[in-house]
């Protein structure tokens, strides 16, 4: 097995500087980010690869120690091993009930390092997982994505915004103890409720998700008939969402630990989506509309109620020969938000008719002047 080649992910070489590193995974973080590629496992971990490249090389101590550990090669484990390839190993850990996370073939090695995992050791070395650009956090694999579509409205003056996910939620049948009603569950035999049995490999002690109670710990004789013994089924979750006022189209709003459970559960990323509206829309903090006249009400001037975006009627006094496109101003009716408020603009859009008469050309004339 062989070291990973970090130089080679991001594509530079082993003396490249420190700004042609950083050009590199700027570059290659753009093209592969999970938010530019919506489901796509491979480029998922192809990030995840050039963020820990990065997060090592730009790093000058990092990238001494993963130097000198490189040039050595080798194999990790038994006796006489001359480097250390931390590759194929598992970087997470098992927890006591045998639940791990992170993703990798298994070996955990908690035992003999004191409750620690290879993933302990490491990102101690290396400081994986922590990367200054805050890669870790846009890619955890416990995260869950939806996009929640709100009115016009509501994205000017801020409030509430409900949704609902199909999530997986605790059996209703078993309470999400897996079990049949009425039945018993028994501690596994063979590792004595641990979740976990310990194995020699390569001259080490590790330790295994035990293969009878495949890490749980307890046995169940009578699985559950709804969720078949798994303690949980898939239903719709109920949410909300504070929504800012004068959020933008796109904005994502973090609801902390609501993303799927296991080892570091993640959050809910909620992609706010603005829906059209067919009277208003919007530039900045000022929002637009428009209101259709007679040319009689244009040139002899009128007075119309304008429904504004913050859910209010305002009386808007339209001044005598208004000509067509003529914009009127409703002071402070626009986004309301971090201290400032913007304004409504109301378009005037004056009918003339087709055949206008020798009384309407006139009317036409007196506006255009």
């Amino acid at each position: 097995m062989n070291t990973k080649d970090y130089y080679k992910i991001l594509g530079v070489g082993e003396n490249a500087a420190k700004n042609e590193i950083k050009s590199a995974y700027r570059s290659l973080a753009k093209k592969y980010h999970p938010d530019a590629n919506p489901g796509n496992t491979s480029a998922e971990e192809k990030f995840k690869e050039v963020s820990e490249a990065y997060d090592v090389l730009s790093d000058d101590a990092k990238r001494s120690r993963y130097d000198q550990m490189r040039k050595y090669g080798g194999s990790f484990g038994g006796r006489g091993s001359q480097g250390f390839d931390f590759s194929g190993f598992d970087f997470g850990t098992y927890s006591r009930q045998g639940k791990r996370s992170g993703r990798g073939f298994g070996v955990d090695l908690s035992d003999i390092l004191g409750g620690f995992g290879l993933g302990d050791i490491f990102s101690q070395y290396f400081d994986m997982g922590r990367s200054s650009a805050g890669s870790a956090k846009a890619v955890n694999e416990n995260d869950i994505h939806v996009t929640v579509t709100i009115p016009f409205e509501l994205s000017i003056t801020g409030g509430k915004a409900a949704f609902s996910v199909k999530k997986e939620k605790a059996c209703p049948a078993c309470g999400g103890g897996g079990a049949k009603p009425g039945s018993t569950v028994r501690t596994c035999d063979k590792c004595h409720g641990r979740g976990f049995i310990n194995v020699v490999q390569g001259g080490f002690g590790v330790s295994r998700p035990c293969p009878e109670c495949y890490g749980k710990g307890s046995i169940i004789e009578n699985p559950c008939d709804t969720c078949r013994g798994s303690g949980a089924v898939m239903g719709d979750r109920k949410y909300s969402v504070n929504v800012p006022a004068g959020i933008t189209d796109g904005k994502k709003i973090r609801l902390k630990g609501e993303g799927k459970k296991g080892a570091g559960r993640g959050d809910m990323i909620v992609t706010v989506q603005i829906k059209n509206d067919r009277f208003f829309s919007r530039k900045g903090k000022n929002v637009y509309c428009t209101v259709p006249l007679s040319l009689k009400q244009a040139a002899e001037g009128t007075s119309v109620k304008v429904r504004t975006a913050l859910g209010r009627k305002i009386q808007l006094t339209v001044p005598p020969l208004t000509r067509h496109g003529r914009m009127l101003r409703l002071k402070g009716m626009g986004v309301q938000s971090a201290g400032s408020k913007g304004d409504q603009l109301v378009r005037i859009h004056v009918n003339i008719p087709e055949n206008p008469t020798e009384q309407e050309k006139e009317l036409i004339e007196k506006i255009k002047e």
